[in-house]
């Protein structure tokens, strides 16, 4: 058995705790990945002691209980992605409410509920990328129609003791792309800036992102805490 197969195990194990940690949840609350965890362990050792045929054994079992803890975190990172664009859809026809877009454009505000309900009936019954696709669909009708103030173009690094900024949480705040996926657009727009280039989980706090622009929306400033910004 190749020592590979073993670091192949270890690396999407870690592959899903980032997925879960991304979206607050503890990777012990997953039997799956406390079972994959052990199996590894044991995969480890028996490699270390020449008993190959056991360590195959317990790392191909590794790897059905990864697979299954893979599927959880998938689903923990679609749920949370359909919540947060759910939430944010409710807001902006909460705004248009407010700016008389129900009065002055009807027909997109009509829609816009009836696809807010979709999207709120699909994330219930647990069908989060149909949630994400309507929730999306009111935003992209209500786009234009309610008043909307610049993202921020630059955003300094923050010192959060207990959820320390990457750029995988960056990616993730609404006021940047409101998905953590996207980490890398911001890392290769600023990996210059980084003490070493190719290792992206190396920033520091009081570092200053530029925070490119990818779907047209319009950025200026430095991110202000202080401020809501509307995505």
């Amino acid at each position: 058995m190749e020592r590979k197969t073993l670091i192949i195990i270890t690396v999407i194990m870690c592959t899903v705790l980032c997925a879960i940690a991304a979206v607050g949840q503890s990777l012990f609350d997953n039997p799956d990945y406390r079972k994959a965890k052990e199996l590894n362990r044991k995969a480890e050792n028996a490699y270390e002691e020449g008993d190959y045929d056991s360590a195959y054994k317990y790392a191909e079992q590794a790897r059905e209980h990864i697979k299954k803890a893979d599927t959880y975190a998938t689903m923990l990172v679609q749920r949370h992605r359909a919540n947060t664009l759910m939430q944010r859809a409710s807001d902006r026809l909460d705004l248009a409410r407010t700016e008389g877009v129900e009065n002055d454009h009807p027909g997109e505000f009509s829609q816009a509920a009836a696809d807010f309900a979709i999207a709120k009936k699909s994330y219930d019954a647990e069908q989060y990328e149909r949630s994400i696709d309507y929730s999306n669909r009111v935003l992209n009708v209500l786009k234009g129609l309610v008043s909307s103030e610049p993202l921020p173009k630059y955003y300094k690094v923050r010192l959060i003791p207990r959820r320390r900024d990457c750029f995988w949480r960056i990616a993730e705040y609404e006021f940047i792309y409101n998905d953590p996926w996207k980490w890398k657009v911001i890392y290769e727009a600023n990996k210059e800036k980084l003490k070493n280039p190719d290792n992206p989980h190396l920033i520091f706090p009081g570092q200053v992102f530029m925070i490119p622009s990818i779907n047209g929306e319009t950025r200026e400033g430095m991110y202000d805490p202080t401020r809501t910004y509307e995505n």
